[in-house]
């Protein structure tokens, strides 16, 4: 071999070596906008093995569909291209270890305020400090939210605002170690009560003190990804579900959560292992000597597992089995990330709350999927099939369509879901009901109720985007006198259980105080400049009491600027 393709043979091993072994751990938000348009890709057959019941995902894995996207870029509409652009900015140094796209507000090239003017205002990733070797990689970021809101309805007409602002602090070391910070923190004018209606917000520990006019946020972690197996420990927004709308088994209403976490990635197959720490019921707090109290909330737990296979990229199985328990220390047995968590609750004197899920997505024709979901809730063998109230479940049924009647870069989503009567409660403990500090961890919908739920997503240009919702609720509420003494219990709350010996089994789904709820959504998000975006936001709010005649109709109007440099 001459000397010529010596140097050859060596920069190309070399290139090849460097790009198979680095990769970004920390993961990706579940919230960030890029899961829709991988899952876009994969319903027009660009990706595959393309795994996203359970969010986030590592850097490392979404630059890997990114760059299976670029690939077959000529199947792109020229709006999907334009997407595409922006997430190869983006991830740039995930996919080549470059920052060519990228401006760092200190530490860069250009003096501070020339260098500012330039990285504002050009299409480049924005970071106040970035910084790469060999060991480690660091990226520091700031968050502002500049927000305003309206509510008028009954018994509600006011307004708020609110400035949130905070870093973001992520990266990797020696290509394994993966860690990620972000607090952030609002100062808040007006009303206590409309910001209490946002989903976010509302679960903040600061805006239920009176005295306070903030609410924070933060989260953090560190991963470790040693190739097919990772572990993570720490606290993220997690998303457990196929749904289209709310999450069914974990979505985004309750606080987020401490917990460790495990997955093996392996092809087709993939693992997923989650311990998480909850908030049982608030309770009355003690007094102290000092005469301050104590609050007094129970410590409440969550252990998760999930198997899902891939099938020829048509057909995706999925099965989970998922526990809460309460009132001790942490169960070594749910730490255990191979055992069998019913076995496991009845070994510990059978007082936790036991759950097994299937679900199943099929994607029989280019740009369709159909998803189902099965979530159960004790299962009693010899009584299926049977009217019992013990078999207890939610089932969950959706379709999504790309490009409907050949009207380009739009989704089209439909969801059902039904939850049985009784549902997410359990009457062998004292919190070892489906939520955590008083909050569903998955559908919001409650037990013995039902949903049609609407979605129409239209990707107007990468930089406008507009998303249009629209659900019905049905549900059969449990009945209270005057005083709030329980009359008759239907099954209609996840914090009231079936008394045993006082209440009768309802024969019929929807049984009790009928309700009915409708809820539309309009939200318009607008790109100004690259990390820099104007939303607005309305919201339609109208609950009918069909025994009473009586409707409660709420309007929220919105806008918001998003900085995130």
């Amino acid at each position: 071999m001459n000397n010529k393709s010596k140097i050859l043979f060596q920069s190309v091993l070399i290139l090849l070596l460097w790009s198979l072994s680095y990769s970004q751990t920390e993961n990706v938000p579940a919230n960030h906008p890029v899961y829709s348009f991988l899952k876009r890709m994969e319903l027009k057959n660009i990706i595959s093995n393309y795994h996203d019941a359970v969010l986030p995902l590592s850097r490392e894995e979404v630059a890997h569909f990114i760059v299976q996207v670029q690939e077959n870029k000529t199947q792109l509409t020229n709006t999907e291209n334009n997407f595409l652009n922006d997430y190869l900015i983006e991830f740039e140094f995930d996919i080549r270890k470059l920052l060519n796209n990228s401006f760092s507000l200190f530490g860069g090239r250009n003096d501070l305020v020339s260098g500012m003017v330039r990285g504002t205002f050009h299409d480049q990733e924005k970071h106040i400090y970035a910084y790469s070797d060999s060991i480690l990689a660091l990226f520091v970021d700031g968050l502002m939210n500049i927000d305003f809101r309206r509510s008028t309805g009954d018994g509600l007409h006011a307004n708020a605002s609110f400035v949130e602002v905070g870093p973001r602090l992520r990266g990797t070391i020696y290509d394994k170690l993966g860690y990620y910070f972000q607090l952030t923190n609002a100062q808040f004018w007006g009303s206590r009560a409309v910001l209490q209606r946002d989903k976010r917000i509302s679960q903040s520990f600061a805006l239920t003190t009176p005295e306070a006019k903030n609410f924070d946020f933060v989260e953090g972690y560190l991963r470790y990804d040693a190739g097919i197996i990772s572990a993570q420990v720490g606290r993220e927004r997690v998303l457990w579900g196929n749904s289209y709308g709310d999450k069914l088994f974990i979505s985004d209403y309750h606080r987020v959560f401490d917990a460790v976490r495990m997955d093996v990635d392996y092809k087709n197959f993939k693992y997923i292992f989650l311990h998480g720490w909850l908030l049982g019921k608030p309770g009355n707090s003690l007094p102290l000597n000092n005469g301050a109290s104590e609050p007094v909330v129970a410590d409440k737990y969550i252990a998760a597992h999930r198997f899902e296979f891939i099938i020829n990229n048509y057909l995706d199985l999925g099965i989970q089995e998922l526990s809460i328990y309460s009132n001790r220390s942490v169960d070594l047995g749910y730490l255990n990330p191979l055992t069998f968590f019913e076995s496991v609750q009845r070994s510990r004197q059978e007082r936790d709350n036991g759950f097994l899920a299937f679900d199943v997505q099929v994607r029989p024709f280019k740009g369709y999927e159909i998803q189902s979901t099965l979530f159960f809730d004790d299962i009693e063998i010899p009584k299926l099939g049977k009217d019992r109230w013990e078999n207890k479940y939610a089932l969950q049924f959706g379709l999504m369509a790309v490009d409907p009647l050949n009207i380009p870069n739009t989704n089209l989503m439909f969801e059902y879901t039904r939850v049985d009567p009784y549902m997410f409660s359990h009457n062998r403990s004292r919190e070892n009901e489906y939520s955590s500090n008083n909050v569903l961890l998955g559908t919001q919908i409650g037990p013995n109720a039902e949903s049609w739920f609407f979605r129409l997503d239209h990707l107007i240009t990468n930089r406008l985007t507009l998303t249009t919702q629209f659900e019905i609720q049905r549900s059969g509420e449990n009945s209270y006198d005057s005083s709030g003494i329980l009359i008759k219990n239907v099954g209609g709350d996840f914090l009231q259980p079936l008394r045993e010996g006082l209440d009768i089994p309802p024969t019929k789904f929807l049984d009790g105080i009928p309700h009915k709820k409708y809820v539309g959504q309009f939200n318009l998000s607008y790109q100004i400049i690259n990390e820099v975006w104007f939303d607005l936001r309305y919201e339609w709010n109208l609950t009918k009491n069909e025994n009473l005649i009586s409707d409660i109709e709420h309007h929220n109007f919105g806008g918001t600027i998003r900085v995130d440099f």
